[in-house]
């Protein structure tokens, strides 16, 4: 794998790219870094991460798609609750960015994120917002009576080998899920690995293949936009990209590339509001040598 087209595109650009790493299923590595690794926060790519232990409740037998979110609060949590969209709000609608808000929001507890009105039907449009997977961390929470990130410390992040990562927790004590999650680039391409393998990791299958396929297929389409990386739809906290690829995506160019049809995965953490052609870089310069 020869990163070079990709660093140069990068640098010719001016963009802040903070690190890259390719992997192949073959075991081929390729990574180049601008700044020294750390762990940063990588943003919305957090929500890929709260689906897996989502799925993992489900493969439990602790959650169901199907669960009202109505059944996990206390009527008093909040007094809109007993609204008509309230009581029709389902976990699935939370994993797929339908719960039939208004507007982006960044609740700081299950309170504040209760007292939002529902302005449409759960279920009828696409809107992304940190609520959703908040509120699907908190009924995990309940559910498990566990955690989001601690819930996986054991089955996911350290037979992974990610030693206990922090993962900043609202007002009221719940893993916050969309975001905040502190990762290096090397982490999230073994993640990225972990998917491409459908959930399996040295030969033990931590989550069930048909959730992977699943979450990383369309479930919902996107609201119509003038850009051919948003606008194939949603998973369940999964981007479905071009190529036949999804991504985990986060603000300001965090990445997390899989492409099943070449066994590949790429990773890349970056600090630029100028994200899209980091991008638009790994299609131009990365895809064709996979």
């Amino acid at each position: 794998m020869n990163l070079k087209p990709f660093i140069d595109e990068i640098e010719k650009q001016n963009l802040k790219v903070e690190g890259i790493t390719v992997l192949k299923g073959n075991g081929e590595e390729a990574s180049y870094r601008w700044t020294p690794e750390t762990r940063r926060n990588i943003y919305s790519v957090s929500k890929s991460f709260a689906s897996i232990a989502v799925g993992m409740a489900i493969d439990e037998g602790k959650l169901k798609l199907s669960d009202r979110v109505t059944r996990f609060f206390k009527r008093d949590e909040a007094a809109d609750l007993q609204n008509a969209r309230w009581e029709a709000l389902t976990l699935r609608h939370l994993l797929t960015m339908n719960m039939g808000n208004g507007e982006f929001s960044r609740p700081g507890s299950v309170r504040e994120a209760l007292s939002y009105e529902l302005v449409r039907d759960p279920g009828t449009c696409f809107i992304y917002d940190n609520t959703c997977t908040f509120l699907a961390s908190a009924m995990l929470t309940l559910a498990t009576g566990h955690k989001l990130r601690d819930y996986l410390l054991e089955r996911l992040f350290r037979p992974l080998g990610i030693a206990d990562p922090f993962w900043k927790e609202s007002e009221d004590g719940y893993t916050l899920g969309a975001t905040e999650l502190f990762l290096t680039t090397s982490e999230m391409a073994v993640f990225g690995k972990f998917l491409l393998q459908r959930g399996n990791w040295e030969g033990k299958q931590l989550v069930s293949a048909a959730w992977i396929d699943g979450a990383t297929r369309t479930q919902v389409p996107t609201r119509p936009e003038n850009k051919p990386d948003y606008n194939l739809g949603y998973g369940y906290q999964f981007w479905i990209c071009r190529h036949g690829a999804f991504r985990c995506d986060g603000k300001d160019g965090q990445y997390i590339v899989v492409f099943p049809a070449q066994n590949a995965v790429a990773a890349i953490n970056s600090d630029d509001e100028n994200a899209e052609p980091i991008l638009w870089a790994v299609w131009d310069h990365i895809l064709w040598q996979l």
